[in-house]
């Protein structure tokens, strides 16, 4: 059989109209689906007009892919995770709301809509990370709480609710990227925790996402020591295969953390990495980022293939990656850019003003350079 060696990417534009460069690298490569970000958007313009030229640059991006059905991504989760103009609704961080249970279907069903109407059908959220840091600089106040029972049921209402609305979810950061001292957009973290430590406390939000049907998992670019010492989690087959997937029993599709980030770019940049990386478990590569491009993308591709070909991979190990992604993919919804009337906006608006009283984990302020 031919493998379809295009549906282990997704990629981003890396502008408001997709140039003829890219166009073509998308009718090379046809990804699976795509990421925005905030330079994807016209930020000095009305909604009417942004929403035009967004509308443009998808469909633009739809016609070189060549599929029938993609991913079409995004980070949203509130507070400083936005990539929006107004009027699209910022929400607080989970922090302010991840108690009430109410509060966590309001909000993430709000989203849905929002996301639905702009022609999204995927969230990488929730966060299942658990704020048991302080002085951690990239999850904080994105966690739903600080224990393991208050995460998990903060993030299984949110990626039920979204599922609800035709909004897919992609829980992250795997194994947790709570209990981290740094920020894997610019260094690489260490989890240091005791293998009981990890299965009492940061598996607990992901085995409760499996065990309700989460259909994605996303990777953090950490190292956790007592459990491999050598790779981070993202190139870890004794994460993602011994332990994501035989041990929580999970299903679903596996995705790296954008690859552009500081704590994975020399693994990316290595010739060997496509290998270790589907050796591993990892079934979709994120090129998303500044330092990377969809032409980053092809080459790993044609690393792949170059392996295969080798007989370095087996044709089995990559039709079985296949078939998830094709599962996940039939599962997913295709839906056009629309206008939201403004009383849509004025409720959820509402909804974000009454979560913003309290600041819970003190001030945080989340801002990778380079990944808005």
């Amino acid at each position: 059989m031919t493998v379809d060696f295009g549906l282990r990417f997704i990629v981003e534009p890396t502008a408001q109209t997709l140039s003829s460069e890219e166009a073509d690298l998308l009718r090379d490569l046809r990804p699976a689906g795509v990421m925005f970000r905030s330079r994807n958007f016209a930020h000095d313009l009305p909604y009417a007009e942004w929403r035009a030229r967004f509308a443009k640059l998808l469909s633009d991006v739809r016609a070189a892919i060549g599929r029938e059905k993609i991913i079409v991504s995004i980070d949203h989760e509130g507070g400083r995770v936005h990539r929006f103009p107004p009027p699209v609704t910022r929400f607080p961080y989970p922090a302010f709301y991840g108690q009430s249970l109410d509060a966590v279907e309001s909000v993430s069903q709000a989203m849905a809509i929002e996301l639905r109407s702009l022609g999204f059908n995927l969230s990488c959220s929730p966060c299942a990370d658990i704020h048991s840091n302080p002085s951690n600089p990239v999850i904080n106040q994105r966690a739903f709480g600080v224990t393991a029972e208050a995460v998990s049921q903060g993030a299984s209402r949110c990626a039920r609710t979204l599922r609800k609305e035709g909004i897919m979810s992609c829980a992250k950061h795997f194994p947790g990227h709570g209990d981290t001292g740094t920020d894997s957009h610019y260094s690489l973290p260490v989890l240091n925790r005791s293998r009981n430590e990890l299965y009492e406390r940061e598996f607990v939000p992901f085995k409760a996402l499996i065990d309700d049907g989460i259909e994605m998992i996303m990777t953090a670019h950490i190292v956790v020591p007592q459990l491999d010492a050598s790779r981070q989690a993202t190139i870890s087959p004794v994460l993602l295969r011994s332990i994501l997937r035989e041990e929580l029993g999970f299903r679903g599709v596996t995705l790296a953390d954008a690859l552009g980030m500081q704590a994975i770019r020399d693994d990316v940049s290595s010739a060997d990495f496509a290998t270790r990386a589907h050796q591993a478990g990892l079934d979709l590569f994120l090129f998303v980022g500044d330092p990377v491009s969809i032409a980053d993308a092809v080459a790993t591709r044609d690393a792949l293939k170059a392996t295969h070909a080798a007989g370095q991979i087996s044709t089995e190990s990559l039709l079985e990656v296949e078939t998830r992604v094709n599962t996940l993919l039939a599962r997913l919804g295709q839906y056009p850019v629309v206008e939201l009337p403004a009383e849509v906006f004025a409720q959820h608006a509402r909804i974000a003003e009454s979560l913003t009283k309290n600041a819970p984990f003190g001030d945080f302020h989340f801002e990778p350079k380079g990944f808005d």
